[in-house]
């Protein structure tokens, strides 16, 4: 008898969930997260609403920071999440991560795949792929514009002759764009080993470690993306990657200092034509934004929103 009542509570408690697990799906009424593998190593996640499959919606597509060594998109699933509820389509990446890689041009061929992806396939979601809006943060941030950038300058990438894209907004949020010196790097280097020995800040060794593997001995002109651009002619490109920049900083930011942008907009205005540039400072630190979203914070969830919905 009290075996069948525990089955039969058990069975209650099963009925009672709202999420429900299908064919690697996570579904909640009509809004499904979906993970799909878009290269042999990397995978991502769309959220979508299966009732509005047939509509064009605005796309966000969000890749995650962490030093290039760690982070991924689950860790930042409440993004995708903020998204999908306020009516977009959205797709969260994953891209190889130092130790899995000492190249930061997988990293770069990575999100280039995913962008490519996203805007091959996302109309099967519901996404209109001429609406896209694509955000990273720190780490991100720096892949997102680099891989816009080498794109749309049909660079060659792991033997990929990358292709520009045309995306409607690129967010950059707490992002970086140049590469030290090789003295002030060596620095940076060790600082960051130094401090990562400290109870709770191993992950600010591991950023240095990333840095010595990634940078250290490579052409470090091939990944900043000030140099690339100085590269060029004023005013000589067209389109690069999409027709309006919003950069992100913060006035408490010790990790990416706020005036770290400066040099990326004054490239972007003078090589590019007819590019429109936003710059946003918020008071607080460098996961400011992310932090905001993930509280559910309705002041700094409509500050994103704004940003986001700017060119709608």
């Amino acid at each position: 008898m009290k075996i069948s009542l525990l089955i039969h509570s058990f069975i209650i408690c099963l009925v009672s969930l709202s999420i429900e697990i299908v064919q690697g799906q996570t579904v909640e009424s009509n809004l499904v997260k979906l993970t799909l593998n878009f290269t042999k190593e990397c995978d991502l996640d769309v959220y979508y609403d299966t009732e509005k499959i047939k509509e064009k919606r605005p796309v966000v597509v969000h890749v995650h920071g962490g030093g290039w060594a760690e982070g991924s998109k689950d860790k930042e699933a409440y993004m995708g999440d903020f998204f999908q509820r306020k009516g977009f389509v959205s797709v969260l990446v994953n891209y190889r991560l130092y130790p899995q890689t000492y190249e930061l041009d997988d990293m770069v061929e990575d999100v280039y795949k995913a962008i490519k992806w996203t805007t091959d396939n996302i109309n099967i979601y519901g996404g209109d792929p001429e609406q896209i809006t694509l955000i990273g943060h720190s780490a991100g941030a720096n892949l997102i514009t680099l891989t816009v950038v080498k794109a749309s300058l049909n660079m060659m990438v792991n033997g990929i002759q990358l292709q520009p894209f045309h995306l409607k907004h690129i967010i950059s949020l707490n992002g970086h764009y140049e590469i030290e010196n090789d003295k002030d790097l060596a620095v940076k280097i060790n600082l960051l080993k130094v401090i990562g020995v400290f109870p709770g800040l191993g992950f600010l060794g591991d950023y240095g470690k990333a840095r010595e593997k990634l940078l250290v001995g490579k052409n470090k002109d091939e990944y900043d993306q000030c140099k690339l651009l100085k590269g060029v002619e004023e005013k000589s490109i067209p389109f690069l990657g999409a027709g309006k920049y919003t950069f992100v900083e913060c006035t408490f930011d010790v990790i990416v200092p706020l005036g770290t942008a400066t040099p990326m907009m004054e490239q972007l205005e003078r090589a590019v034509e007819g590019i429109v540039i936003d710059h946003k400072v918020y008071p607080g630190g460098h996961n400011y934004i992310l932090d905001g979203i993930k509280n559910k914070n309705s002041k700094i969830e409509n500050e994103l929103l704004t940003i986001v919905e700017s060119v709608y």
